[in-house]
């Protein structure tokens, strides 16, 4: 139906203009008499004779249609394009979106294979005194070596410039060396061996002083007393694994804390048991897959200095109590708390006191 409707205005003006052409100019209507004539021809309908008889009338009158002229060629024209559709095909072009792109970044490599920085006593510079020493040959690396041989209870104590404040630490009578840091950085240090007179009085062994230049990261790239491991560690070797396709420093950190904080958990019957003098192994802390914030915060600096990353351990007050945790060096030192994150939470505030 829709079609016929819009066929019809075309039919209707084809008709209007045939019929224009036609029009002679004696035919116009007389618009004062309102009467319309009608041309005559020779040519009549075939019954197009019409004759009226009756009373007082003899008269013939003829209608005829006078054909219109032909429509004009343009006229045809435009009316063979409204009905007949052009046959002419296209070729459409694809309409593809924009999809300019930038040429991928490269993959990744990983980090070249890092081998744990160990201690050394190479015996250059030492100081040795009833049955004590200090090798301070590597103290530039920000450590030194001590050790004791003898049966007395030692303790070795560190001061920096002068200060009346030092780090304590206990020190067996087997010989072996023992690594120290120096965290306070450059400048003198005196090391002082004391040994145990009675009860919880000591008295001094021997002491000496030195100076160092420490430079690099210092005593954060090596083990020590509080962080203890060797080139042989299961600690050493886990790290190495866990950060074997890291391709930053940032992504070895990530895969460490998430080990640590998934695998270990808390020791709440060691917690409650600890001696004072405790330090942690952390090796046994990744066997026994539980522990103490102290082993937490050992075991993470321990992975994370023998993958070269520099890693503090530091003990103080949190607003949960005393507490220890790590700082790590990524563009500037960012604190990891593995114990409490291990737990999915917080332990508020945190205040430094020692760090090793």
């Amino acid at each position: 139906m829709r079609k016929y409707k819009s066929i019809f205005p075309v039919f209707l003006l084809a008709f209007l203009l045939s019929a224009c052409a036609g029009q002679s100019p004696g035919s116009a209507p007389d618009p004062a008499s309102g009467v319309v004539s009608v041309p005559s021809s020779s040519q009549d309908i075939s019954s197009g004779e019409a004759s009226s008889s009756g009373a007082g009338s003899s008269s013939t009158a003829e209608f005829s249609f006078v054909p219109s002229e032909p429509a004009s060629s343009s006229e045809q024209d435009l009316v063979s394009r409204v009905l007949n559709p052009s046959s002419e095909t296209v070729v459409m072009s694809s309409s593809l979106p924009p999809t300019a792109a930038p040429s991928p970044a490269p993959a990744a490599k990983p980090m070249p294979a890092v081998t744990a920085k160990m201690p050394q006593a190479p015996g250059t510079e030492v100081f040795s005194k009833s049955g004590a020493s200090v090798d301070y040959s590597d103290a530039g690396q920000g450590y030194v070596m001590v050790r004791y041989s003898g049966s007395s209870v030692i303790k070795v104590l560190v001061y920096f410039n002068g200060g009346s404040s030092y780090y304590q630490y206990n020190l067996a009578g087997d010989g072996v060396y023992v690594a120290l840091p120096l965290q306070s950085g450059s400048g003198t240090y005196k090391v002082r061996f004391m040994e145990n007179v009675s009860g919880n009085s000591y008295a001094e062994l021997c002491s000496t002083q030195l100076s160092a230049s420490v430079s690099g990261w210092g005593y954060t790239l090596y083990p020590n007393q509080y962080v203890s491991y060797g080139t042989s560690s299961a600690a050493v070797a886990k790290a190495k694994s866990l950060c074997a396709s890291a391709a930053s420093n940032a992504q070895k950190v990530a895969a460490i804390y998430q080990f640590i904080t998934s695998t270990i958990k808390y020791d709440y019957q060691k917690a409650d048991s600890v001696k004072a003098g405790y330090l942690p192994n952390v090796d046994s802390t990744l066997s026994a897959k539980t522990g103490i914030c102290f082993d937490y915060a050992a075991l993470m600096a321990a992975m994370c200095r023998a993958q070269g990353i520099p890693t503090r351990l530091i003990i103080g007050n949190t607003s949960v109590g005393y507490h220890a945790w790590n700082e790590i060096y990524l563009d500037g030192w960012k604190r990891y708390d593995s114990t409490f994150a291990a737990a999915g939470q917080s332990a508020g505030t945190y205040t430094a006191e020692k760090y090793y």
